[in-house]
């Protein structure tokens, strides 16, 4: 068989997902859609195959397929940049957004970028444009139509400075206004008459809705509340009915050798009532004996619990049975964690997960301790198990010693749950001083409301019962370490609590298990509530564990009790939306959400907008006849001139023979007919042109003055800048319609009025980043400014990604929760970038959802755990990393080359 050596081996999908990658992360201009913008750049080859892993599916790598709402795989594309769903075309594109000039220019900001920038737009009519030209053509304040007195205070002392110049800018501003007025203002009437551009109020006095945002996920969750709903490979349902389970084990004396030996529980129950033996449980802590082994423990904690049994059976009243067990994760938790076939859990995790019905159904509970000193009574407070077995038996707690050398260590010591409180866990020094009540209660953590609720000095609602407990496990405890669980067992430990159970997944990470936990208790809706917490950026995340749940999991327990960034706790919510399902995935954690109302972001331009006019007015009135009158007259002279044309031409004399009388008839049409449509046309063009020089005006006032709105749109844009400029990027003029929302965001708390729930501008160009780092938000982030064109308000965020959708997911405080998300199209998921607040009034304008995936971390956290959990996995497999032939840039100046053009350059 004959070889072409010049014959190129077909690529595979790795090298075109590659090349495509490059191409994508030039950094070049582009033009796409009739736009022109740039493509981020990657700083080296260690970005590209960072971003190789953050895409990486099950599937490999190539061309991925987008169910749209219909459920048809009618679009398939490379996932390189992020995306958004276009509204107009149905289906997935990539994301271009628009910014400031100061952030485009910014040559400085080498932060990973996987979005197009271009520079900031807006689609002004045409007319608004002229008009502005006449009436304003250098764009000072002073000219804008309205009086800004902050700007007349500010610049007070420099116009008194510069008297001079003041009036050389008038005198100039007024000549320039007043020949484009008498020039260019024809031009109005004419393009309006001539249906070049159509008029940009409208008289119908209603405002468009905001578009449409209509997105379905087709796949089967993991888990769900009906069993319908979720994945064929499940048919467990979630919910089960509270019953108490009895331990399978306990350790009593076998008769015939007379030592302590675990028997199963059928084969010791009271022959006569078939009911179990009381017992005592005894709780201790690994960490507590890291040098003692099994059969060490074990040896010691047979004579710990004989010495107990004989003080309890001392001290009991003589009509109770006599105490002959005791009960020990030593011999009554299996070693067993083989998944029998059919099953979902092994005998070991049954027996881990009913370790607080263990603790129920004991006649005391004993925390066996190696001495009485604090060390040893914080270590066995941050056990997983420690809160729900001293929850679950406030009132049977004694405590006991093994290293001493007196026989006192044996004996029980009774203590309540304040004693507990001081001695078993350390309490937070307080932050401040002079706190009212309220704020004191604030100050406290989780662990003190506990012991508050159950001494009966707080009554805390089951949700924030259950939110503390989790949080104050999730603080306890770090993880994977010596004491055999892993933070996963939180949710099963927290089961106890309460009154409806779940079978155990052993494949479940700890996000799921809180999560299935919350589906089949939730009266109180906590996942829809945890799903509105704006997390608190000055709350340091915690570290995950490798293997030890997706991201951002850990953190959430954490903070799950904690204020969020606007100072709201989850029972402070009011959820609008329900979570039906648990999704499948391994990093991030994510639910099935229903009834979400939806609002697409536009981020490439802002469009072009109509306004929304009341022309009662007496001003309104006078400046639409000026316009109408003008377009009127115009038309008319043009048709005139037109009907002129016609009828000279049909005079024109062909060589025919004419009668008398039809000579007479033409010589009237020449001589007197045609020069009064000329005198018309002039005087029709004549009035049109008087009228039109009132045009800028007009327009000016038809778009500014008496506005009862315009079509609804969320626009967004990178970066900050002042209200005047947006203004007239956005809507062509200045007439102060924006204004900063007084309490939607973060960056609000300090612009707030005294007075009026209003917010001001701030005077400070730097007050937005100054903020930021008040603020201690993450680097990772971003500014980004959502103008609402709907109610006219402007909200600046932190993000470290440009959302792309806003979701109505809950009511808190006389505000809506709104979540703001990217998407990834290839796996049909929104992930949580930010949280805002947004008036009321636009709930019934948003599209209403079915069935939405949501992460509850945001994109970038996701795709860093990914990529850390990958390169750790693949270090275990390959020490070494494979070495790449692709050129690196020889200075930060240089381009990435793409593979293929790496081969042309040797030749291939």
């Amino acid at each position: 068989m004959a070889h072409f050596p010049f014959r190129r081996k077909k690529p595979t999908d790795v090298e075109n997902t590659k090349e495509n990658l490059f191409k994508r992360y030039d950094g070049k201009h582009h033009r796409s859609s009739g736009m022109r913008f740039q493509r981020p750049s990657a700083a080296n080859l260690e970005t590209i195959e960072n971003r190789m892993l953050e895409l990486e599916d099950a599937h490999g790598y190539g061309k991925k397929k987008y169910l749209n709402p219909d459920g048809d795989e009618d679009h398939e594309k490379y996932t390189d940049l992020d995306t958004y769903y276009s509204t107009t075309k149905g289906y997935p594109r990539r994301l271009v957004v628009q910014a400031t000039p100061e952030v485009h220019n910014n040559r400085s900001d080498h932060r990973h970028r996987p979005w197009g920038r271009r520079h900031i737009r807006g689609r002004v009519p045409f007319v608004i444009t002229l008009a502005e030209l006449c009436l304003n053509p250098f764009g000072f304040y002073r000219f804008d139509g309205v009086r800004v007195d902050k700007h007349e205070e500010d610049d007070m002392a420099r116009r008194q400075e510069n008297l001079v110049l003041r009036i050389i800018k008038q005198i100039l501003h007024w000549i320039t206004s007043i020949l484009l007025t008498l020039t260019l203002s024809w031009i109005i009437p004419l393009v309006l008459s001539s249906e070049v551009c159509t008029a940009p109020w409208d008289d119908d006095g209603s405002a468009e809705h905001y578009d449409k945002y209509q997105n379905v996920y087709w796949h089967w969750p993991k888990h769900a509340i009906n069993v319908l709903d979720q994945s064929p490979n499940n048919d467990r349902p979630q919910s089960n009915i509270a019953s108490l389970t009895i331990p399978r084990r306990l350790v009593v004396k076998d008769q015939t050798t007379n030592q302590w030996t675990p028997k199963k529980t059928k084969d010791i129950r009271d022959k006569k009532t078939d009911m179990l033996q009381p017992y005592i449980f005894l709780s201790f802590s690994r960490a507590n004996y890291i040098d003692k082994s099994n059969e060490e423990l074990r040896t010691m904690f047979y004579e710990v619990a004989e010495r107990m049994l004989q003080h309890e059976n001392l001290h009991r009243d003589p009509q109770d049975p006599p105490l002959e067990a005791f009960w020990v994760d030593l011999d009554c938790v299996s070693s067993d964690k083989s998944i029998p076939a059919g099953q979902v859990q092994s005998k070991c995790t049954r027996d881990v997960n009913t370790i607080s019905d263990a603790v129920r159904c004991a006649k005391r509970v004993y925390i066996v301790l190696p001495t009485e000193s604090g060390r040893d009574k914080r270590i066995w407070g941050e056990r997983i198990w420690t809160f729900p077995e001293v929850l679950l038996a406030a009132n049977k707690l004694r405590y006991c010693f093994t290293h001493s050398t007196s026989m006192t260590s044996f004996t029980p010591h009774e203590f309540t749950l304040n004693d507990m409180y001081d001695s078993f866990w350390s309490e937070p020094k307080p932050t401040s001083s002079g706190l009212d009540g309220d704020q004191q209660l604030q100050q406290e953590n989780p662990i003190g409301h506990l012991i508050k609720h159950y001494t009966n000095s707080v009554q805390l609602s089951e949700l924030q019962l259950f939110t503390f407990a989790v949080q104050a496990m999730a603080t306890q405890t770090t993880g994977i370490d010596t004491r055999g669980y892993t933070t996963k067992d939180m949710a099963y430990a927290a089961m106890g609590l309460f009154s409806y159970r779940l079978t155990p997944n052993d494949s479940d990470n700890v996000f799921q298990a809180i999560a299935r936990l919350s589906l089949v208790n939730d009266s109180n809706q906590l996942l829809e509530r945890l799903l509105c917490l704006s997390p608190n950026p000055r709350k340091s995340p915690v570290e995950t564990l490798p293997g030890s749940g997706p991201a951002g999991s850990e953190t959430i327990l954490h903070n799950i009790a904690e204020q969020d960034q606007y100072g709201s706790h989850l029972w402070d919510i009011k959820p609008l939306c329900d979570v039906v399902g648990v999704g499948d995935d391994l990093y991030e954690p994510t639910v099935i959400v229903d009834r979400c109302r939806g609002i697409p972001i536009r981020w490439k331009d802002f469009p072009r907008l109509t306004y929304t006019k009341n022309v009662n007015g007496f001003s309104a009135t006078i400046s639409r006849g000026i316009v109408y009158r003008g377009t009127v007259f115009i038309a008319s002279g043009f048709a005139i001139f037109l009907s002129a044309i016609a009828l000279s031409l049909s005079l024109v004399n062909l060589g025919g023979k004419e009668t008398q009388a039809t000579s007479d008839v033409l010589d009237v049409l020449r001589t007197r007919i045609i020069p009064q449509y000329l005198i018309a046309i002039g005087l029709y063009f004549g009035v049109a042109l008087v009228i039109s020089w009132f045009s800028p005006w007009a327009v000016r006032k038809l778009c500014s003055d008496s506005v009862q709105g315009c079509s609804s749109q969320i626009v967004g844009f990178e970066g900050t800048m002042p209200l005047h400029d947006l203004e007239k990027i956005i809507y062509g003029n200045f007439n102060t319609r924006l204004s900063y929302t007084a309490s939607s965001t973060v960056f609000s708390e300090r612009l707030r009025e005294a007075n009026l729930r209003l917010s001001k501008e701030p005077d400070d160009r730097n007050h937005w980043e100054n903020e930021f780092k008040r603020l201690r938000l993450p680097n990772t982030h971003r500014l980004f400014t959502l103008v609402d064109t709907g109610n006219m308000t402007v909200s600046v965020i932190s993000a470290e990604r440009p959302p792309v959708v806003a979701l109505i997911c809950g009511r808190e405080g006389g505000m809506l929760r709104v979540l703001l998300c990217s998407w990834r199209f290839e796996k049909n998921c929104l992930y949580r970038e930010g949280v805002i607040r947004m008036r009321s009034s636009i709930e019934d304008q948003a599209t209403q959802n079915d069935w939405l995936k949501i992460s509850l971390a945001s994109q970038g956290d996701v795709n860093r755990t990914r990529v850390s959990h990958l390169k750790a996995e693949a270090k275990k497999r390959q020490p070494q990393s494979p070495t790449y032939t692709y050129p690196f840039p020889s200075s930060s100046t240089e381009r990435l080359s793409p593979p293929s053009a790496a081969k042309n350059a040797r030749g291939m």
